[in-house]
């Protein structure tokens, strides 16, 4: 069942947070590694189903966080180029090359053919995400080039019937949960 949100947007993180933790004080190292993959499996079907990209920004998983590593380790192994984020003193995001460990500044995820973005919660008719807070994100997806798609990776019931947004905040394309796939969202549903 999908959570319900507030509508304002300390509150709806707030009560993302308060699932997380209790998901990942529920969750067993087992049943973790079992979300990750298969959030993986959901990537590739999208990936064999597309033209696959050459480069992808994607993130570094925090425990509470759907866990990612698994979807890395699968986009390693199809020889894809990862760039991953390093947030900066200003909370702006600089670029860094997963296989060679270069910092590529601010402007790389302009390079990229799919963003693997976190997010608290995505609202299933616009497409906006509901981000940590610190404007990153929405940031580095104005530097994207038009028609990049950008994938929301979330828990399940985080994908939702609304999310409180502001004119800055950018919508992704698709979602991608352990239950559902790749899910399309907002203009793309």
């Amino acid at each position: 069942m999908p959570l319900v949100l507030p509508a304002d947007k300390p509150s709806a993180r707030r009560v993302v947070r308060v699932a997380r933790a209790q998901r990942r004080a529920e969750t067993t190292p087992a049943a973790r590694h079992a979300l990750g993959e298969a959030l993986a499996h959901g990537l590739r079907q999208r990936l064999e189903a597309t033209s696959r990209p050459a480069v992808v920004a994607v993130y570094l998983s925090l425990p509470s966080e759907p866990p990612t590593e698994p979807l890395i380790g699968m986009l390693r192994e199809h020889d894809i180029r990862l760039l991953v984020p390093e947030l900066l003193a200003d909370n702006d995001l600089s670029w860094r090359d997963v296989a060679t460990g270069t910092d590529l500044g601010v402007a790389a995820i302009g390079s990229v053919g799919l963003v693997v973005a976190p997010a608290l919660a995505v609202d299933r008719a616009t497409g906006l995400r509901l981000g940590q807070g610190g404007g990153s994100y929405d940031r580095a997806l104005a530097r994207t080039k038009a028609g990049t798609p950008v994938l929301a990776v979330l828990f399940d019931d985080e994908l939702v019937d609304g999310v409180p947004a502001e004119p800055h905040d950018r919508p992704v394309d698709v979602v991608l949960t352990p239950s559902g796939g790749v899910v399309p969202v907002g203009s793309g549903v």
